[in-house]
């Protein structure tokens, strides 16, 4: 029974090692759409301000803040409600940013991260591009997708037979 248990490891070992991660694709800030799903930027922070602070009646504190997060190419409105975020999202700090969604708020876009992303300071051990550097923001920070306001368009329902 051992020599089958460990061939059955050794197995799942192979597999572990053929299949490798592949490195994520960075997208500018200004190649973000309302419907952007699965986005992963190098940003810088310019300004964080919180939004909504309140306790609930069971007691818990809820705090929102929203942090202006700029690169080359534009900046937009990140939306942070976990304290971990809180925590890594201060002004003037370089951050990687994976796996985020683009929700909108009151016509507006804003950049969130739930529990299936992840936001850290920016670290050179993995070999990315590097962060803007603050120099290269004045023109990019006027540049606020999320200052835009966008409208909902709904497609006409199609007309019943018999109907002109």
């Amino acid at each position: 029974a051992k020599a089958h248990v460990s061939n059955d490891k050794r197995m799942s070992e192979e597999k572990k090692e053929k299949k490798a991660l592949r490195k994520p694709v960075f997208m500018n800030i200004s190649e973000l759409e309302p419907e952007s799903r699965k986005v992963y930027l190098i940003s810088k922070v310019c300004e964080v301000k919180t939004v909504l602070e309140h306790t609930r009646p069971d007691g818990t504190k809820v705090k929102i803040s929203e942090a202006k997060i700029a690169d080359k190419s534009g900046s937009v409105t990140l939306t942070c409600r976990s304290d971990e975020h809180l925590a890594i999202v201060k002004q003037g700090a370089d951050l990687i940013i994976r796996n985020a969604t683009v929700r909108m708020y009151k016509g507006y876009i804003r950049l969130q991260v739930d529990k299936w992303g992840v936001i850290e300071e920016y670290d050179t051990k993995w070999g990315y591009a590097a962060p803007p550097e603050e120099k290269d923001l004045n023109l990019a920070k006027e540049a606020d997708i999320s200052a835009v306001e966008y409208e909902e368009v709904k497609e006409d329902e199609p007309k019943k037979s018999g109907e002109s």
